[in-house]
């Protein structure tokens, strides 16, 4: 319900690994449990542009009102908030997002869920003691849904040709963006994520996908002597 509030989604529940090398909570108790947060779709993204972070003007708003919320939750509920920035230590949410069930890796990079498709991310988890929250069984019979997508959409629908079988090529997509001001990438997010088939009514909103595509631009700057506009 503390989640609800924030259009926020429990996104998984697993058992802490010593390999997780997690302290103990604030009251010596060992984390047992812990349970992945985030959204689905753009369930979040109403909450956050009417938060205070968005508007303040100040850098990573999302990942300041994430902490903000993570915290609020955590402190009436017993638990330790964790998130996948600001490290080091770096939080193993990937790994995390494979115990928890029916993700897989997509040709993108991205994990994919047969139920979501490349449409969920995690914004933090939550650390609890045992005996307070359940572990979730993953589901043993789940597969991934690229390994009966003949086409591959995903490969052939980016203007920089940053996808192919042999991985990510990132410097492709930086130049292209930066070259391109008025590509569609800008407004629209990352075309060949979007291309994927699962769960497209899932696709963030434009709003939220220019927000993560101005994001990704002033994290990755042109080359030296790159131009950052067509002539």
């Amino acid at each position: 319900a503390a989640l609800r509030a924030h259009a926020l989604h429990v996104l998984g529940r697993v058992a802490a690994e010593s390999d997780d090398a997690l302290p103990p909570l604030a009251d010596g108790r060992p984390v047992a449990v812990i349970v992945l947060v985030g959204n689905i779709g753009s369930s979040l993204w109403e909450a956050f542009h009417a938060s205070p972070e968005h508007a303040d003007g100040a850098p990573d708003p999302l990942d300041r009102w994430s902490m903000r919320v993570a915290s609020s939750v955590a402190s009436t509920h017993a638990a330790a908030p964790y998130y996948p920035f600001g490290g080091p230590p770096f939080r193993p949410f990937q790994r995390w997002a494979r115990r928890a069930g029916a993700l897989f890796p997509s040709p993108l990079g991205l994990l994919i869920s047969p139920a979501t498709g490349l449409w969920q991310a995690y914004r933090f988890a939550l650390g609890f003691a045992a005996g307070t929250i359940e572990v979730e069984a993953p589901q043993a019979d789940a597969c991934s849904p690229c390994e009966t997508c003949s086409d591959q959409p995903c490969l052939t629908r980016c203007p920089a040709q940053a996808f192919d079988a042999a991985g990510h090529h990132l410097q492709r997509c930086i130049t292209h963006l930066h070259l391109d001001p008025h590509a569609s990438c800008h407004s629209a997010g990352c075309l060949a994520r979007r291309a994927c088939p699962v769960a497209a009514g899932l696709r963030y909103l434009p709003a939220h996908q220019a927000f993560h595509m101005r994001a990704f631009v002033a994290a990755h700057p042109p080359e030296p002597g790159q131009q950052t506009a067509r002539a």
